[in-house]
């Protein structure tokens, strides 16, 4: 009877033993049924990543201009990148602008910065032909387009034109707007021979070359013994340099009937200058937009016949949807991309014209 209870004892110690260590039978089954081992807090779960994140980076476009502090007509393309950015938000579009002041240097420099800021692609207004066409090289070579605006470079060779587009007015026909615009004044006139004078910018190349050929040969066209005078004004391109050279062109022509010129300043300039030396008989023609000039046709200065306009917010505007269409969409953008045609401001229909509101006069 001992003997019984002494086994029936062990027994039960060693169930106890077995049921305390919690030791339990091996499953069996599907393993892919089998409960997902744990993370440790050293390897969280792995989220999916959507995109999202870096459709919310915003994308830096640099912006090299010309000159913003003595032309200021320029101020109206940072006007136009600012609206295409507002009415594109989905483009998620910063812009960091820089001024050249019209020195060659400075824009290379300005390039360089702009691309060591991180821009994505560079809108560059360029301060002359082609100095920037090796700089434009090596960025493109390494992913960043670039869209040129206003002024056409000249390349050596067609390889070397990398840039995606040139976007720009077209310059002869800015040329050929204020010829038209003269050649309706000269039509008052009754002569046969009426003299006409154009100033031109010489360092502009053949931007000016365009604008003075097209002002020429639109009024060749309708007064073939018209004595067209083309003056360059190689000082700083300014009213003051314009108005000397004028002032001594007045000495040598007795008369002239109409003036335009390369852009505003060339044309105040002059106006200046026979404002200075009494000679009312000349009308003048500006190019670009400007609110002196605008001001004068408002308030109907007679001598103020008409303004070719040049906007500058449609520039900024269609070289940023220019540049969208190329780094974004990965479009091939044709060599030119249109700008719509110049319009001639004058004295009969500048009420329709709320240029008091433009922010970059």
């Amino acid at each position: 009877m001992k003997k019984f209870l002494a086994v029936l004892l062990a027994v039960l110690m060693l169930s106890a033993m077995v049921t305390g260590c919690g030791i339990k039978p091996a499953e069996t089954g599907d393993p892919e049924t089998l409960p997902e081992p744990t993370q440790t807090a050293t390897e969280p779960p792995e989220t999916p990543s959507t995109g999202d994140e870096a459709d919310d980076e915003p994308i830096l476009i640099g912006v090299s201009i010309m000159e913003m502090t003595a032309y200021t007509w320029f101020l109206g393309v940072v006007d136009g990148c600012k609206q295409w950015a507002a009415d594109n938000p989905e483009a998620n579009f910063t812009f960091q602008f820089e001024d050249s002041a019209s020195d060659v240097q400075k824009m290379l420099n300005n390039i360089e910065n702009l691309i060591t800021a991180g821009s994505k692609g560079i809108i560059l207004f360029p301060a002359d032909a082609s100095s920037a066409i090796p700089t434009m090289k090596q960025a493109v070579a390494d992913g960043i387009p670039f869209v040129i605006g206003d002024y056409k470079q000249e390349p050596p060779s067609p390889e070397d034109a990398v840039w995606s587009t040139f976007v720009g007015h077209d310059m002869r026909a800015l040329g050929e707007t204020a010829g038209q615009v003269a050649v309706e004044y000269l039509k008052t006139l009754g002569k046969d021979d009426p003299v006409c004078l154009f100033v031109t910018r010489p360092t502009s190349g053949q931007v000016t070359v365009d604008r003075f050929e097209g002002f020429r040969d639109t009024i060749l066209a309708e007064f073939p013994n018209a004595k067209i005078i083309e003056e360059g004004d190689t000082g700083a391109g300014s009213r003051a340099s314009a108005q000397d050279l004028v002032e001594n062109v007045l000495q040598r022509e007795p008369v002239i009937d109409v003036v335009s010129g390369h852009n505003d300043a060339a044309v105040v300039g002059a106006y200046n200058a026979a404002v200075s030396q009494n000679r009312d008989e000349m009308k003048f023609i500006g190019i670009a937009g400007d609110k002196d000039v605008l001001t004068f046709l408002t308030e109907g200065n007679e001598a103020w016949i008409g303004e070719v306009l040049q906007d500058p917010v449609v520039l900024g505007y269609q070289a940023c949807e220019a540049m969208y269409k190329a780094l974004v969409l990965g479009e091939e953008l044709p060599e030119d991309y249109e700008l719509p045609q110049p319009e001639a401001i004058t004295p009969d229909n500048i009420k329709d014209y709320d240029w008091q509101n433009w922010s970059w006069l």
